[in-house]
């Protein structure tokens, strides 16, 4: 930590998927002048310390033991239970020794004890929602929090919230800037660039089904394509040989340090829908196939793709229907008719800005921000007043 001057000291908690960690640390580059305290689990490390080694931002990271209670096992449950304890107790001692002005909670299972904590001393808080239907441990925490901040205008399940307000999903700047320039396909000469991602943590499925599909074009699409694919790193060979074996230019990599850079020169992005996903898409105006994970708690991927495809926003494939097998067909319909990935780029901005009609006409990143400092400085005047 250096020996800057900071204004006020914000904790922040957030669990370790880059769906909880990526609006944090968009949050943390956009207000820098602070003190942050950051609760993650192991994972969230990673990230964390990632990031703050390339910025000169004062920071302290503890990382909590947490897993899931919802496991069906008895024995594991007793032991998540045990594991959240812990991470009050500790939390409460992080409070007395930093004294924070506000917590703010990215989900997943680290942000449930710092805002419980934070309650006990009347910190004010903020939980940030990044998908169509509220998370469980969200809307447990929505009940003793200040504020509930939505990144979709419909969310669900929040009938019982009493306060929350729409501010969306905070992005890279990156992201938006990409936005700001207009969508342009490629020439003759040039290849038609496909980006493929299956989420922060990867996913077998797009490794192995998706990669096959890819392979089966027919050979005059497969010469005019580079796809640019984020794998698991036991997949990164099998993958790389299959492109290599069907004649496709590809780069493979686990992790793309310059995601952003990807999407500006891609003309398809093929990928899940968590909440980030779905907002740098939102950002970036870049045409989408969804393929949202089945398994998604309440199916919540399902209805974050919905919401573009209800806007014309996207193509969405669902993975546990037959209909996707009308995958490979669709990627072949829209490089043989690449207007079709104009329009869509077009209707992407037109939602994204009536979103921002609703924000004041800031970014999601901006919007959060003040409602995060507002929290703040109101709570130092003893005046509790909506952001």
């Amino acid at each position: 930590m250096n020996n800057k001057i900071y204004k006020n000291t914000i904790l922040i908690a957030a669990g370790g998927t880059g769906g909880h960690i990526f609006p944090s640390l968009s949050i943390i580059n956009q207000i820098q002048n602070h003190l942050f305290i950051i609760i993650t689990d192991k994972r969230g490390e990673d990230y964390f310390n990632n990031f703050f080694v390339k910025n000169e931002i004062n920071s302290k990271i503890f990382a909590h033991k947490l897993s899931s209670p919802s496991n069906k096992l008895i024995i594991n449950k007793l032991k998540s239970f045990l594991q959240i304890l812990i991470s009050i107790f500790k939390s409460i001692l992080l409070i007395i020794k930093y004294k924070p002005d506000a917590i703010i909670g990215f989900g997943g299972y680290p942000s449930f004890a710092p805002i419980v904590a934070g309650k006990i001393f009347n910190v004010p808080s903020i939980i940030h929602e990044q998908n169509t239907i509220i998370g469980r441990a969200n809307k447990l925490l929505s009940k003793i929090s200040n504020l509930s901040a939505l990144s979709f205008v419909d969310t669900k399940n929040i009938q019982q919230i009493k306060r929350s307000i729409y501010t969306g999903n905070p992005v890279r700047k990156e992201f938006y800037e990409i936005g700001n320039s207009n969508y342009l396909l490629p020439t003759k000469k040039k290849f038609f660039y496909i980006l493929i991602f299956g989420g922060s943590l990867g996913s077998t499925f797009f490794s192995e089904y998706l990669t096959s599909v890819i392979c089966s074009l027919p050979l005059a699409i497969k010469k005019k394509i580079k796809i640019i694919q984020q794998v698991r790193k036991e997949d990164i060979k099998l993958v790389t040989k299959n492109y290599k074996l069907n004649g496709i230019d590809a780069e493979i990599s686990s992790f793309f340090e310059d995601v952003s850079e990807k999407f500006k020169i891609s003309h398809l992005i093929i990928t899940r829908s968590g909440g980030s996903s779905v907002a740098e898409i939102l950002a970036s105006n870049r045409p989408v196939i969804f393929i949202p994970l089945p398994t998604s708690l309440d199916n919540h991927q399902y209805e974050n793709a919905k919401f573009l495809e209800s806007n014309k926003g996207c193509w969405l494939i669902d993975q546990t229907n037959e209909n996707i097998n009308q995958l490979k067909n669709l990627i072949i319909y829209l490089i043989e008719n690449p207007e079709n990935l104009v329009v869509t780029s077009n209707k992407i901005k037109e939602l994204a800005n009536r979103l921002e009609r609703l924000r004041d006409y800031k970014t999601p990143t901006e919007f959060l921000s003040e409602c995060i400092l507002k929290l703040i400085n109101d709570n130092k005047k003893v005046d509790h007043r909506s952001c």
